[in-house]
C-alpha cells in the first residue's frame, strides 16, 4: 500500500504526473486502448481510482477498492471498518455498480479477463449460422404478457453458440448488459429482464444502461435491444433514487449514440421506457417485432383506471371495461406497423435470423478499431 503525500510538488514526482499526466491519461478514452482492470487485493487511493476509470473491472470476491484505507480512515475521521464493508466485492458490484465482474479466485478473475479480450476478437466469418432458427423462443417467452420469464434465456438462443459475458449483473438487474457475438461481430446486449419488477426499468438500472452506451459508442460496438417492458418503476421510494436523473442522463448517452443498433420487441413496450431504450426515433436503424407484441403509452388496464377515476361506482365496471376495449385497440403491433414506427413484424423462430440479417446489412465499417 502507498501512502503518497496527496498534495505538492513530492506526489507529482513521486507517480510521474507531472510528466505525463496519468490519470487523466486514463480518463480520457480517446487517449488510451481497452482499459480492463483486475482488482486482486485491498486497493486504495490512485489504483483504486484506476479501477473506477477502466472500461471493464473484475475483482475478486475477497478484494476491495476504496479511495483510503481503514487504518487511514481511523486515524483521520475515527471510524473503525473493515475492508470488506468499505469497499468489498458485494459493494462494488450490488451498490456502487463500480465493478463489472466478480469471481471467487484470482485464477477465476484471470479467465474472465481472457473471455473479454477474446470476445474482443476481429469479425471472423460466423461458425454459428446465421441462418439458423430459433423455435425455441416459443416455448421460453410466455404469451400471457403478466407472466414472467428470464431473459438471459432469450438472448443465449439468440447469440453465436449462446456465448457472451455480462456485466453488472447484480446492478440495476431490471436491465441486463453484456456482450456477445452476432454473426461472428462482437454485439453489444442491452435488455430487459422480466424477472425483475416485470421488466420494469428502475434509476440504477437506468445509469447502468447509460454507462453501457457510452462504453460500446465509444468503442464503436453495434448495439442490439432486446425489449419487454412495462415501463419506468414509479412511486415515492423510486423517485428518492433520482429517477429524473436517471432518465435525463441516459437520454444524454442515447442521443450521443452513432454505432448501429438494432431493437426486437417480444411482447411489450410501454411508456417512455420504449423510446428510452432504443427505437426508431431515438436511433435504431432497424426495429422488429413478434405478432403478439404491443406498444403503447401505457398499459391499457392502468390508463383505463386514471380514465374512470371520476366515474361514479354504479357505472365503474362498465367504463373501465369500455376504455380498456378503447385503449387496446392502439396497441397491436400491427397498427404500430401500418404507421410506418417498426420495419418488420417476424414470428420467434425467425429471430437469430433477421437480427444476423439486419447486422450485416448496416454495420459495414463498424467497429474497426475497436482496441486501439
Amino acid at each position: 500500500m502507498r501512502l503518497p503525500d496527496g498534495i505538492g510538488v513530492g506526489f507529482a514526482r513521486l507517480c510521474g504526473l507531472h510528466k505525463v499526466g496519468c490519470l487523466s491519461t486514463l480518463a480520457n478514452w480517446r487517449r488510451r486502448p481497452l482499459f480492463i482492470c483486475g482488482v486482486f487485493g485491498h486497493t486504495y487511493g490512485d489504483p483504486a481510482i484506476r479501477s473506477a476509470m477502466a472500461d471493464i473491472t473484475i475483482m475478486v470476491k475477497d478484494a476491495s477498492a476504496a479511495v483510503s484505507a481503514p487504518i487511514v480512515i481511523e486515524a483521520a475521521i475515527s471510524e473503525k471498518i473493515s475492508e470488506e464493508k468499505l469497499g468489498g466485492s458485494f459493494l462494488h458490484e450490488s451498490i456502487t455498480g463500480t465493478v463489472d465482474i466478480v469471481t471467487k479466485t484470482e485464477d477465476e478473475a484471470i479467465d474472465s479477463i481472457r473471455r473479454v479480450i477474446k470476445m474482443f476478437r476481429a469479425t471472423e466469418a460466423p461458425t454459428d449460422p446465421p441462418d439458423r432458427l430459433t423455435p425455441s423462443l416459443e416455448s421460453i417467452v410466455p404469451s400471457n404478457n403478466r407472466k414472467v420469464y428470464d431473459m438471459r434465456k432469450v438472448i443465449v438462443t439468440i447469440l453465436d453458440h449462446g456465448e457472451w459475458i455480462e456485466f453488472k449483473p447484480h446492478y440495476g438487474t431490471g436491465l441486463i448488459t453484456g456482450i456477445g457475438r452476432v454473426a461472428g461481430k462482437i454485439t453489444g446486449i442491452l435488455a430487459n429482464q422480466p424477472l425483475i419488477a416485470g421488466g420494469a426499468v428502475d434509476a440504477k438500472g437506468l445509469w447502468k444502461s447509460a454507462a453501457f452506451l457510452d462504453f460500446i459508442n465509444k468503442r464503436r460496438i453495434p448495439l442490439f435491444v432486446i425489449q419487454d417492458t412495462p415501463g419506468f418503476l414509479i412511486g415515492s421510494e423510486v423517485e428518492k433514487d433520482g429517477m429524473l436523473n436517471a432518465i435525463a442522463n441516459h437520454a444524454r448517452a442515447l442521443d450521443a449514440i452513432d454505432i448501429p443498433m438494432v431493437t426486437l420487441i417480444i411482447r411489450k413496450a410501454y411508456g417512455a421506457a420504449y423510446y428510452f431504450l432504443g427505437m426508431g426515433a431515438s436511433g435504431a436503424q432497424f426495429v422488429v417485432a413478434w405478432p403478439n407484441a404491443e406498444i403503447s403509452f401505457m398499459a391499457p388496464e392502468i390508463g383505463a383506471v386514471v380514465l374512470t377515476k371520476n366515474v361514479d361506482n354504479e357505472k365503474k365496471e362498465d367504463a373501465m371495461k369500455k376504455a380498456i376495449t378503447e385503449l387496446s385497440r392502439g396497441t397491436s403491433i400491427w397498427d404500430i406497423a401500418y404507421e410506418g414506427l417498426i420495419d418488420s413484424i417476424i414470428l420467434p423462430e425467425q429471430t437469430r435470423k433477421i437480427i444476423c440479417h439486419a447486422f450485416q446489412f448496416i454495420t459495414e465499417g463498424c467497429n474497426n478499431d475497436i482496441i486501439h
